[in-house]
């Protein structure tokens, strides 16, 4: 069984024999747009932010136009000028002590492409556009510059050196489509006893897809 990426699976990590019984799986997966990665900000909070719940969204403007920069349609990809801001803040005394925040800050990014997108491995770059959401979430009328006890970003190339996801595209194929679940790696390969599980395969990436993908494969394997 293998929860790794499933491109990075099929291209990578199966024999010559292997690759040819798969031939037709590695096709697909070419042809197929890679999803979009998240730019995350993890913060240690001073105090309490009034009205908060454990999921916080601050959407823009212009919701088309990020996804636009994302995928880069009409344009070269790039940062979302004026993104969606996505925050959790656990209430949870074994997660924060009492009296202040941890934050889980995921904001849509493109992925990491040096060649043709966005190089996330640029430590300016990193710093700039932290900086810059942090100035979005002050005009949306969140503070957050006197509270900030600790404060550490992960960018997309890190969740691809991390993760191995190609780009640190962290759904696998882009979601577009009504079918596009049934378009995803099967869970159930060419290769006998190899079974694909997690946000790459079917059915899709999120918690309660993957929590379905390791379902699926459990009952195939006789776990279930």
């Amino acid at each position: 069984m293998a929860n790794a990426d499933a491109s990075n699976v099929y291209h990578h990590l199966l024999s010559p024999s292997a690759q040819q019984q798969t031939s037709s799986a590695r096709k697909s997966l070419t042809r197929a747009t890679p999803s979009l990665s998240g730019f995350v900000i993890l913060q240690a909070m001073s105090g309490k932010t009034a009205d908060f719940e454990h999921h916080n969204v601050f959407f823009p403007e212009n919701y088309d136009d990020e996804f636009d920069s994302v995928f880069g349609i009409g344009k070269k990809p790039s940062p979302v000028a004026d993104p969606t801001i996505y925050i959790c803040s656990p209430n949870d005394a074994k997660m924060t002590p009492a009296g202040n925040e941890s934050w889980f800050m995921l904001i849509n990014a493109p992925r990491h492409d040096p060649a043709n997108g966005v190089d996330w491995s640029n430590s300016e770059l990193t710093a700039s556009y932290t900086n810059q959401i942090l100035s979005t979430l002050s005009k949306r009328g969140v503070q957050t510059s006197e509270r900030i006890t600790w404060q550490q970003t992960i960018t997309p190339a890190e969740l691809e050196q991390n993760t191995l996801a190609p780009g640190g595209a962290i759904y696998g194929t882009s979601s577009n489509g009504m079918r596009s679940a049934f378009l995803r790696p099967e869970n159930v390969t060419k290769i006998p006893n190899l079974y694909l599980v997690g946000g790459s395969s079917h059915p899709g990436g999120g918690l309660p897809l993957v929590g379905m993908s390791a379902e699926i494969v459990a009952r195939h394997i006789g776990r279930a």
